[in-house]
């Protein structure tokens, strides 16, 4: 447990406090969308024949590595927010 905790919960201003970066909420849609193709991945069963080779896979793996880096390089540390809106660098 965090050493922000009281009694087990933390507070609105300690979750705030431990903010370090933020992201845009484009990006939140990204990596929802990169965690439910994982989650597709996951889900085939390498012991049976299939038509997914591993060309498929590996184009799924690109598209969420360079989405990852999209989100990265979209991040902004919480105390050095830009003065720009971040809707207009998308």
């Amino acid at each position: 447990m965090s050493a922000h905790t009281r009694n087990g919960t933390r507070t609105a201003a300690d979750v705030v406090n431990s903010i370090h970066f933020v992201v845009h909420e484009n990006d939140i849609d990204r990596l929802w969308q990169a965690q439910q193709a994982i989650d597709l991945l996951a889900l085939l069963d390498t012991d049976q024949p299939s038509p997914i080779t591993l060309d498929h896979i590996a184009a799924v793996a690109a598209y969420v590595a360079e989405d990852l880096r999209h989100v990265l390089g979209n991040a902004h540390r919480a105390d050095q927010l830009p003065a720009v809106d971040l809707a207009d660098t998308l």
